[in-house]
């Protein structure tokens, strides 16, 4: 299993220490808040929605360094556009190894 990292952060930054906290920082302010809208909207059943919001995550999943999770992520929203929740748990397993590892930062 692929495990998230701040190999892109730490490229992104150039050695910038400045820019590297202010990038996690970023992160640890919307991961929640991109993974909760997420959650409420499956909960109210708007696919399109919840596509949405899978589209927005894929961001940080590649941001996180998750290759494979990328891929998952990008079919899981194609079957949320058809009303599909094929790769809704492998989804969300990613989402809680996203937002743990970001807890831990």
């Amino acid at each position: 299993m692929e495990l998230p990292n701040i190999e892109y952060i730490t490229k992104l930054a150039a050695g910038n220490q400045a820019v590297k906290s202010k990038l996690i920082d970023t992160l640890k302010f919307e991961l929640p808040l991109e993974i909760d809208a997420y959650y409420l909207s499956v909960r109210l059943e708007k696919t399109n929605q919840s596509a949405a919001c899978v589209h927005k995550l894929k961001n940080k999943i590649g941001i996180l360094g998750l290759e494979q999770g990328y891929h998952i992520a990008e079919e899981y929203e194609n079957h949320l556009k058809n009303r599909e929740k094929k790769l809704q748990i492998e989804f969300e397993n990613i989402l809680t190894l996203m937002q743990n590892f970001v807890n831990s930062l």
